[in-house]
C-alpha cells in the first residue's frame, strides 16, 4: 500500500490514489497527506486545472472505517478532506475509472465534474450502518444533484449503475473507459487555455452563490474588477490580432 500522489505537469495537477488492493480507501495518513497536497496544489500559481484519480476495480471506498473502530485519534477527518477538495481554487475532475462506495461518493462529488467509465457504480451504505451522512457531505449532494436524488441515493442503499448516475446529475459524463483518459486530457487542455484569473473567479462564484456564501453584489464586484485585469487586456489584443491568447 502507498500514500496519494501528485504528478504536475503543463498546467495541471494529478492526484493519484494508490491503493487499489484495498479499494483506493483512505488511511488516516492519507487525509492529512491529500490535505497537504491540496495546499501544495494552491500555493502554485502555475496550476489550472486539478485531476483526482486512481488505478483498480474501485475509484474510492472512503474512509477506512476499521482505524474508527481500534480508536485512532484523527488530527483532520474525511469530511476535512473532501471540504478542501472541494475548496481548490483550481477547477477540478474526477476521473472515475472504479466503483464508488461509502465516503467515496462524497470525495468524487467535492470535485467540479465527475467523468465516469461506463459500467462503474455507486452504492451508499450509511443507512445500513445506523448512520446519518455528515453534515458538508450531504450538503455537497442537495447542491450538486437535489434533494430528491439524494434521497434516492442515501434511502434506499440500491446501486446505482453509471447511465442512472448520468440522468440523475452525479456524473457529468459516461464513456467508454479506453477512451477516459483522452476525454480528461481534452477537459483539462480546455481549462488550461482559458484565463486563469476568469476561471478561478468564476468557480470561486458558482460555488459561492449555491452555497450563500456569495451575493450577487459580491459576484458583480469582482466582474468589474477583472475588466481591468491583465488577462482580460491580452484577451482582447489577441481578438483584435487574431491569435490565441497567451495567459500569465
Amino acid at each position: 500500500m502507498a500514500e496519494p500522489t501528485l504528478e504536475i505537469a503543463d498546467h495541471r495537477a494529478t492526484i493519484w490514489l494508490q491503493r487499489p488492493d484495498k479499494r483506493n480507501r483512505i488511511e488516516p495518513a492519507d487525509l492529512v497527506r491529500l490535505i497537504e497536497l491540496c495546499d501544495q496544489i494552491d500555493d502554485d500559481p502555475s496550476i489550472r486545472v486539478v485531476v483526482l484519480g486512481s488505478s483498480g476495480p474501485s475509484f474510492c471506498s472512503g474512509f477506512h472505517l476499521g482505524a474508527l473502530a481500534d480508536g485512532e485519534k484523527l488530527d483532520v477527518s474525511f469530511s476535512d478532506l473532501c471540504n478542501r477538495i472541494e475548496r481548490l481554487r483550481a477547477p477540478s475532475i474526477a476521473r472515475v475509472a472504479g466503483n464508488i462506495h461509502g465516503g467515496g461518493t462524497d470525495l468524487a462529488i467535492s470535485t467540479d465534474f465527475r467523468v465516469a467509465a461506463d459500467g462503474i457504480h455507486l452504492l451508499m451504505p450509511a443507512a445500513k450502518l445506523a448512520i446519518q451522512y455528515y453534515g458538508s457531505g450531504l450538503r455537497r449532494f442537495v447542491e450538486r444533484i437535489g434533494p430528491t436524488a439524494t434521497k434516492r441515493i442515501f434511502l434506499t442503499a440500491l446501486p446505482f449503475e453509471s447511465d442512472e448516475l448520468l440522468r440523475l446529475g452525479y456524473l457529468d459524463e459516461v464513456m467508454a473507459e479506453d477512451a477516459l483518459d483522452a476525454r480528461i486530457d481534452e477537459l483539462a487542455a480546455a481549462i488550461t487555455a482559458l484565463s486563469p484569473a476568469a476561471i478561478v473567479a468564476t468557480k470561486a462564484a458558482v460555488d459561492g452563490l449555491a452555497s450563500g456564501r456569495k451575493t450577487e453584489e459580491d459576484v458583480e464586484e469582482t466582474h468589474r474588477e477583472l475588466f481591468k485585469s491583465d488577462d482580460h487586456s491580452e484577451a482582447m489584443a489577441a481578438l483584435r490580432e487574431k491569435r490565441p491568447p497567451t495567459f500569465s
